[in-house]
């Protein structure tokens, strides 16, 4: 009997031991997650999803309320002489808003020692918090994968009877704020994809026709890059540029995982430093610009309750047009879509005006003319024809912007490539170029073409 006793214990000891290393593993998760949050490195969703720890409903409940709490969870570090780091804010949500830690070390030890003070803190901290909206979980059928979307649909049906399609944009699914897809296989499997809906509209906006040769700038994790891949059927080419190592890491494995290995060329480089007279970069038709911004429009940030920081806005939109202008330089793109996540027009509405200020080959089109929200034509006229989103919309704040080229790539070369060379590059329809001249298709170089 005692060494049933004694065999019972060491296995409860056991569970214990290995309860605190899976709660541990998960604050530490939960952590890393809400760092990111702050830095406006993405929404609390698309991390969430993307973590490799299983407790995935659990992870994104954590970082969700730390987020909701964290002005008086700072609030109360910095009275009680605490780090102002996720790591801690975590705990102290733990501790505080949950009853207690479910995990061992010295900082549990720490807090507890100083736990009434730290309830005297909430309490002097602690108003009501404010409410915010649970916008829709949106997913999106990653026809990269998907050869047969009516199997998919049905498959659904079946675990999430709850859902709509989404009027604006293809293959996209709307479903209720608390679905879980962290155990359903399709989504495990990479043939579902969770994505923002306005994250989705950069892609549709840009609509590059089959076999486009593409450029996404800013690449970094991927979902707009694989969306323009899927929008072309899996045809041409989209050279996803990320100039930071970690991201492009992160950017190649995504690209691997979901499928577009056939059209995605991921390329870590430095957008600015890409030569636009330099193949394969020349045949560029289209591209996408969603460059890094405040990210301001995330649900997540305004839980922050950050205000706008002016020199850091000055500084982010400073480089927002010099990548603008410089994606203007490459010689046979047609089209340009600029997009953020901000909802300052400092980063928006100013760049588009200011970057067309300085030129006259490109000019601004109507996006997505059904939208109902546009820009704000107080900064200047033509910004109606520049798209706004926000929670009346069911999606994170977001700006949108698309440029056209008023002189067609093929005219300009037909004057400056015919008169010195045999070789002429062009995206275009034979029937665009000056028929002066006679052409046929060289069967080496797709999209070149050589006089006769």
């Amino acid at each position: 009997a005692v060494v049933s006793t004694q065999s019972t214990g060491s296995c409860l000891l056991q569970q214990n031991l290995l309860c605190i290393k899976v709660m541990s593993l998960l604050y530490k998760e939960c952590a890393r997650i809400v760092g990111l949050s702050v830095a406006g490195r993405g929404s609390v969703k698309s991390l969430c999803y993307a973590t490799k720890n299983p407790a995935k409903t659990k992870v994104y409940a954590i970082v969700f309320n730390v987020l909701q709490n964290y002005t008086v969870l700072v609030k109360i570090a910095k009275d009680a002489d605490l780090e102002c780091t996720p790591f801690v804010l975590v705990h102290l949500y733990e501790l505080l808003y949950r009853g207690g830690l479910k995990t061992g070390g010295s900082l549990k030890t720490k807090l507890t020692k100083i736990l009434p003070q730290l309830k005297k803190l909430k309490e002097k901290h602690d108003v009501k918090t404010a409410s915010y909206k649970r916008l829709p979980l949106y997913v999106r059928i990653n026809t990269l994968k998907v050869t047969d979307s009516v199997s998919v649909i049905s498959q659904l049906k079946k675990n999430f009877p709850d859902f709509s399609g989404d009027p604006d944009v293809n293959f996209l699914l709307k479903f209720p704020p608390t679905t879980n897809f962290s155990e359903f296989n399709l989504y495990k499997t990479g043939h579902l994809m969770i994505q923002d809906k306005a994250s989705c509209l950069p892609a549709v906006a840009l609509s590059p026709p089959r076999g486009a040769v593409v450029l996404d700038a800013c690449s970094a994790p991927g979902n707009k890059t694989l969306h323009l891949a899927a929008v072309m059927e899996n045809t041409g080419t989209v050279y996803a540029v990320e100039r930071d190592r970690k991201r492009f890491n992160r950017l190649s494995e995504n690209i691997k995982r979901l499928g577009g290995n056939k059209t995605i060329r991921p390329i870590c480089a430095d957008f600015l430093e890409i030569s636009p007279e330099v193949e394969p970069y020349r045949s560029v038709s289209h591209i996408l610009l969603d460059p890094s911004c405040s990210g301001s429009g995330m649900v997540t940030q305004k839980m922050l309750q950050k205000g706008a920081n002016a020199a850091r806005l000055s500084a982010l939109a400073q480089l927002q047009r010099s990548l603008l202008q410089h994606a203007m330089k490459f010689p046979s793109a047609t089209r340009i879509v600029y997009s953020t996540c901000s909802i300052y027009k400092e980063e928006n509405e100013c760049v588009v005006r200011d970057v067309l200020e300085g030129q006259s080959e490109w000019k601004i089109e109507t996006a997505l003319p059904g939208w109902k929200h546009r820009g704000d034509p107080s900064v200047f006229p033509a910004a109606e024809k520049c798209v706004r989103c926000s929670e009346e919309d069911d999606t994170n704040g977001f700006f949108l912007a698309s440029f056209v080229r008023q002189v067609p790539a093929a005219e300009r070369d037909a004057d400056r490539d015919f008169l010195g060379g045999m070789k002429i590059q062009c995206v275009y329809p034979v029937k665009h170029l000056d028929m002066r001249y006679k052409f046929k298709y060289h069967y080496k170089y797709p999209y070149k073409f050589i006089k006769l």
